[in-house]
This record gives C-alpha cells, sequence and structure tokens, in this order.
C-alpha cells in the first residue's frame, strides 16, 4: 500500500466506525500480518473476538419494533468499536524521529511507519 502513515493512522481509525463495527478487527489482523508480532496478533485476536462477541450478543437479543437491541448489547458494540478506534489510530500513528531510531537501532520491521 502506498499510503503514509498519517493518512494510514487516519484510515485505519475511522474504519471501526465508518462500518459500523462489522470491520473492527481489520487493522489489527492487518498489522499482525505485516509485523508478525506476538503483541499484535494478541490485539488482532482480542479484537476479533470482541467483535465477534458483541455480533452475536447483537444477534440473540430480544427485540421489539420500539426498542430495538438492548441497551446494554448496544452500549457494548459501541464500546468495542470506540476502543478499537482509539488502538488503532495509536497503532498506526506516525513515529517520531526518537522511535524511529529505537526501531532502526533494534533492526525490527518498523511499528507504524511500515505501510510508507
Amino acid at each position: 500500500m502506498g499510503l503514509n502513515s498519517r493518512k494510514a493512522q487516519i484510515a485505519m481509525g475511522a474504519l471501526p466506525i465508518v462500518t459500523l463495527s462489522l470491520f473492527v478487527f481489520f487493522p489489527f489482523v492487518w498489522r499482525a500480518l505485516k509485523t508478525k508480532r506476538a503483541s499484535d496478533v494478541r490485539l488482532a485476536v482480542l479484537f476479533s473476538v470482541a467483535e465477534l462477541a458483541s455480533l452475536v450478543a447483537l444477534s440473540l437479543a430480544p427485540t421489539t419494533h420500539k426498542d430495538g437491541p438492548d441497551n446494554l448489547i448496544a452500549m457494548l458494540v459501541w464500546v468495542v468499536m470506540l476502543a478499537a478506534t482509539v488502538t488503532a489510530a495509536y497503532l498506526y500513528r506516525p513515529l517520531n524521529k526518537d522511535e524511529a531510531m529505537d526501531q532502526a537501532a533494534r533492526n525490527t520491521r518498523p511499528g507504524s511507519s511500515y505501510l510508507n
């Protein structure tokens, strides 16, 4: 992908809300596939399970014509969406010079600037 870090941060951060929680997992799975770090894989699994749990809860919630899903379940969906948005925006942030130098010294794959 030819995205710079700021565009990647905005795109990946907005994805969970823009898709109404259907692709909460995508920024984290994409990052885990690129970096192959254990911490990124754990985040991908965490947000995939959280999305699956919220979608299952929504599908099993008793609904009425007026009320829609239970307020607690709707709140769970919003919490997962907002947590994914904030976390993805943080993970895909542009690196400052000190962070870039630290990563170059460790000779690892860059954290948020690998999309450059």
